[in-house]
């Protein structure tokens, strides 16, 4: 009679197949899960900063005294006087500009000389773009350059259309 205190070749490869199976599956599951979270992540960061940058513009729109908006080479400018300024309180000139497809923020304390000037080292990238238009509404005509007091500022990022009253 034999002694059988072991296994067979074929239990053992047998077993090494289920458990390698059952991590190959594991391991998957564990790279998808860490994959849809850096997605996610990304996708809510975009969406913060769209909606911070949705709420500046209202706030600032709002507040708004008097509008310019100039066409740069195809790039807007767009100049709000208001009583929003992220830096300077009382009336501020707010400078958004477009460089290398980032939208840019410029704050200046004071309203007086040339609405379009601004500097370039003072400023922040407020968000990246594909594709960007802004155009002002006033008495239902829309305007690529503008100055005065609109009824609406329309701007248009990438797929997301933001209207401000």
């Amino acid at each position: 009679m034999l002694n059988k205190k072991g296994f067979t070749l074929i239990e053992v490869i047998i077993t090494i197949m289920i458990l390698s199976l059952v991590f190959s599956v594991l391991a998957f599951s564990i790279y998808s899960t860490i994959k849809n979270s850096v997605d996610i992540k990304g996708q809510s960061e975009k969406l913060k900063e769209d909606a911070s940058f949705f709420w500046d513009m209202e706030k600032k729109f709002s507040t708004n005294k008097k509008t310019f908006l100039r066409d740069n080479n195809g790039h807007p400018i767009l100049v709000l006087y208001n009583t929003s300024g992220n830096y300077y309180k009382g009336l501020v000139k707010s400078v958004f500009f477009v460089k290398d497809n980032d939208l840019y923020y410029y704050e200046f304390p004071y309203v007086y000389g040339d609405p379009y000037f601004y500097d370039e080292k003072q400023s922040y990238k407020v968000l990246h773009f594909e594709n960007l238009d802004i155009s002002l509404v006033s008495q239902g005509k829309s305007y690529k350059d503008f100055e005065g007091n609109p009824d609406m500022l329309i701007i248009q990022i990438n797929d997301k259309r933001m209207v401000f009253k």
